[in-house]
Parts: structure tokens; C-alpha cells; sequence
């Protein structure tokens, strides 16, 4: 255990708990998975054609946020659910354990809203925070607390981290992303670094972080209705935007050449319905119209360029996951069903070579899908 970190009492965390769990009924794992590529290789698919996975996490919680990562070679999806456990799942295995890990101390409360996981000099970092806890980093298979939440700041209510120089930079907070960084070559907590980033007039409702033109930028959404991108280092306001209703979720990503913010924004001030928006930070207008489809609120987004299509993944209150062609601004195929209540976070990753989208929410559920066009 590092010195001055882990649990109140100073000693370990119990050992991890493993569970091997079967899919659900219609899906019949291979003792030994073949590459990817072969459709057979995980599961036998007898209903939806881009469902390739689906099981449930043990404690039968809902799972409020998920990260993936790569184990030796193998995609392993972390999961906290609403116990306020984290959970990891071999996808590959279908083998679920619970990581236990080191009491905050002082009275302080657990809240694992947003997650987080970066692998840094061998070591899985994962970062946790929510509305009752700040920004907290654990190592994930070790269990020790490794930067205790700071008790100067009002909580997590965004998350998002990226490798910046060799360090663990997160950008965390309430009303306007506090900058973190973390010197996994150093023993200490995270420390907040300059400048400080413009922000909102209300709790954030997202933020992401990407490099994209040479400079690592940040993008944040709020319940003041804006999106607000900065450039990371030197903390200067490039862009507001104004999507109409709340920005729920936010991504950076590159359409057609050019550097683009993509926002899952309510429709509208008094409006349940979920629309997808992608703008022009040099313009500040909207490219095109808004994607709709989903019939309530987006609450989670990813993005990715898969061939030579910019794609997002979208998923909502209504349960579903949609597949969207940034360029041609359309859906690509029916939406994803299958999920029995709203769909919290959404991941694209990849699996043996396949890109593939996992969506996880108020069933327990993760589901796996294949983004091949």
C-alpha cells in the first residue's frame, strides 16, 4: 500500500470476488473463442443481427457508469453500479469480479456517478466522482486509494480523462471543469493545475477532452444550455454554442477534415425528446440539422471513425441505442432494442480487431454490438 493512502483502519481491501456469469437465454458461449471476425466467435446469435453480447452484472444493480480497457490483450469493461461497487467484466470470459477497494476515510462518502480508467507505466488507474464525492483515484486491481477527493470543491457532476506528457490529466467538477494532474512516477494525490477553464452558469451535464489539431481541447455542456470549448493548456475560451435545450452529453471528433463538437441535446426548453447536434467551433453554427429519432432524452454519446465514417452511438431514456452517420447526417439501421430502461453510458471500443459499441444502464445489462457497416 502506498504510504499516507488506503483505508481508514490501514489495512487492505478483502481480496477481489469473481463470478463466472452465463449470457442470457438464446446465446450459447464457445468454450473457445475464434477471432472476431468469424460472427460465431463469442456468441451463437439467434435474434437481433448486431447483438453479438449481453450479460448482466452481479449485484443486479443498475450500472451508472462504465470504462473499457485493455488487459493483455484483452478488452475488459469496468462497471460501477448504484451500490457504489466497481465491478469488472472479461468480456472475452463472460467472467465478472468485483474490485474491492480502499475506504475513503474521515467520514467521507462514496459516489460512483462517473468513471474513468486510464492504464499508466502498468499501473490501471480509475478515477471516480459524483455530486457527494470530488474527484477520487484508486488503483483499480490493487485497491489502494491513490489521491484522495480534495474537500474544497462541491463534487463531480462531469468526468473525463486523458494522458497528457506522460501524466493523467482529468478534468472534473461541478459548475466549470477543474483541471487535474496525476504523476503516476510520484507518490501523492492529484493536483489542480493552471489555468482554470471557462464554465457555466449551471452544474456541467458533460464534458470530454480529445487532441485535435495539434492542441488537446476540452468541450463542456451544461443545464445553462451551453457548450463550451476551451483549449486545454493555455485555457483560452475558443467557443460558446447554444444547442437549444440541455447537452447531455458531449464529444470532440474530426467530420469530413475538420474539427467538430457533437452534442445529444434535449429539443427543446420544455421538450423530452432527444436530438443529436454537431457544430462548427470556427463558425459556431450547426452543421446541418439536428439527428432525431430517439423519442426521449439522450443521456449518453460516444463517438469514433470507423473506415472513413465519423460515427455516433447514442443512448436514451427510451431504451434504445441508435447509430448515426455524422457526415451523411442520418441514422444508420433500426435502433438498438433490447435494454428494458434507460441506457446511462455508451462506449465504443475494440474487440478482437471489430468495432463494436457497449451500452450498459437500469436493466444491469451491458450489451455488446457490432458497429461493422
Amino acid at each position: 500500500m502506498l504510504p499516507g493512502v488506503g483505508t481508514s483502519s490501514g489495512r487492505r481491501p478483502p481480496p477481489a470476488r469473481s463470478w463466472k456469469v452465463a449470457g442470457t437465454a438464446g446465446f450459447v458461449p464457445e468454450p473457445e473463442p475464434r477471432e472476431l471476425s468469424d460472427r460465431t466467435a463469442i456468441l451463437r446469435r439467434v435474434s437481433d443481427e448486431r447483438l453479438i453480447w449481453n450479460s448482466r452484472i452481479p449485484s443486479r444493480s443498475p450500472v451508472q457508469d462504465f470504462a473499457v480497457i485493455d488487459v493483455d490483450g484483452r478488452p475488459l469493461v469496468v462497471c460501477a453500479d448504484w451500490g457504489n461497487r466497481v465491478w469488472t467484466w472479461d468480456l472475452l470470459a463472460d467472467e465478472w469480479v468485483e474490485r474491492p477497494l480502499a475506504e475513503l476515510g474521515d467520514g467521507l462518502y462514496r459516489e460512483f456517478q462517473h468513471v474513468a480508467v486510464e492504464v499508466l507505466n502498468g499501473r490501471t488507474v480509475l478515477a471516480t466522482g459524483g455530486p457527494r464525492q470530488n474527484l477520487a483515484l484508486w488503483d483499480l486491481f490493487g485497491g489502494q486509494l491513490l489521491s484522495p477527493p480534495p474537500l474544497d470543491r462541491a463534487g463531480v457532476h462531469a468526468l473525463a480523462a486523458a494522458q497528457v506528457g506522460g501524466q493523467l490529466t482529468l478534468l472534473a467538477g461541478a459548475g466549470y471543469p477543474d483541471v487535474y494532474s496525476w504523476d503516476p512516477s510520484r507518490v501523492g494525490p492529484a493536483v489542480r493545475a493552471a489555468p482554470r477553464l471557462s464554465g457555466h452558469r449551471d452544474d456541467m451535464s458533460g464534458v470530454a477532452v480529445a487532441r485535435l489539431d495539434g492542441r488537446h481541447l476540452v468541450v463542456s455542456g451544461g443545464y445553462d444550455r451551453r457548450l463550451v470549448l476551451s483549449d486545454l493548456e493555455s485555457g483560452e475560451l475558443i467557443v460558446e454554442l447554444w444547442p437549444g435545450g440541455v447537452p447531455r452529453a458531449v464529444k470532440l471528433a474530426t467530420v469530413g477534415g475538420r474539427p467538430v463538437v457533437v452534442a445529444a441535446s434535449d429539443a427543446g426548453e420544455t421538450s423530452d425528446r432527444g436530438e443529436v447536434w454537431i457544430f462548427d467551433p470556427v463558425t459556431a453554427e450547426p452543421v446541418g440539422a439536428a439527428l432525431a429519432g430517439h423519442e426521449n432524452r439522450i443521456l449518453a454519446l460516444d463517438v469514433a471513425a470507423i473506415g472513413d465514417r465519423t460515427i455516433a452511438v447514442t443512448g436514451s431514456e427510451d431504451g434504445t441505442a441508435r447509430i448515426w452517420d455524422l457526415a451523411a447526417a442520418r441514422q444508420l439501421g433500426a435502433p438498438l432494442t433490447g435494454h428494458r430502461d434507460e441506457i446511462f453510458s455508451v462506449v465504443i471500443a475494440t474487440v478482437r480487431g471489430r468495432r463494436v459499441a457497449l451500452t450498459a444502464g437500469r436493466d444491469g445489462r451491458v450489451r455488446v454490438w457490432d458497429l461493422t457497416p
